[in-house]
C-alpha cells in the first residue's frame, strides 16, 4: 500500500498553476496576449486534463521618456478562453510540425460550443514562418462576436510546440504526471 504526501496549498499553487504567456503589445493599442494553462489532474475528483487557451486584447499602450516609463496593459475581463483537449492539442501539433497548414482541415478552424457560446479557433502556418492564431466567440444572445489574435514568432511556435507536446504526454496519462511531482 502505498501512502499520499501531505497537500501543501501554497506549493501545489506554485507548482500547478504555471502559465506560457506571450505579450504581443503595440504602438497603436491593438495588440494581444496569450496564455496557455495546462490543467493536469491533481485530484482524483478533478476532471480537467486539457490546455486553457485565454487571449486578451490591449488595453492600453506602453510608455517610454518623460516620466515613469508603463508596460503596456491587457484587457482580460475581456478575454477569451477556451478548453483545448488531446484532439485540439493533436491539431496544434499538426501545424506547428509541418504536417498540415491549418487546424480543422476544409473549415480551416476549430469549433467549440459551451452552453450558449460558441468558440473559433484559427491556427495556421504564417507567411513570416511564426503561427497566426485567433479566438473568436459569439453568445446566441448577442449579434456581435469578440475577436483577438496575433502571429506567433517562429521562435515562440518551436517553444509553444514542445511545451504542447510535453503537456499532451501528462493530460493523456495523469497517473504518471501525479508520479512526477511527487
Amino acid at each position: 500500500m502505498t501512502t499520499q504526501p501531505k497537500r501543501n496549498p501554497e506549493t501545489e499553487a506554485k507548482l500547478y498553476n504555471e502559465r506560457l504567456t506571450f505579450y504581443h503589445a503595440n504602438g497603436q493599442g491593438t495588440g494581444t496576449a496569450v496564455q496557455f494553462e495546462p490543467r493536469i489532474n491533481q485530484h482524483p475528483g478533478d476532471r480537467y486534463n486539457c490546455f486553457f487557451l485565454d487571449m486578451a486584447p490591449q488595453k492600453t499602450v506602453g510608455r517610454r521618456g518623460e516620466g515613469e516609463p508603463a508596460h503596456a496593459t491587457f484587457d482580460w475581463e475581456r478575454k477569451v478562453t477556451v478548453k483545448l483537449g488531446f484532439a485540439d492539442i493533436s491539431e496544434l501539433l499538426s501545424v506547428l510540425d509541418g504536417v498540415s497548414d491549418h487546424v480543422g482541415g476544409k473549415r480551416e478552424s476549430l469549433y467549440h460550443q459551451s452552453g450558449a457560446t460558441n468558440t473559433m479557433i484559427r491556427f495556421s502556418r504564417h507567411d513570416s514562418g511564426g503561427i497566426a492564431l485567433s479566438l473568436s466567440r459569439k453568445s446566441a444572445d448577442s449579434d456581435e462576436a469578440s475577436r483577438v489574435g496575433t502571429i506567433l514568432s517562429p521562435q515562440e511556435s518551436v517553444g509553444l510546440g514542445h511545451v504542447l507536446r510535453v503537456g499532451l504526454f501528462f493530460i493523456t496519462f495523469p497517473g504518471i504526471a501525479s508520479t512526477v511531482r511527487t
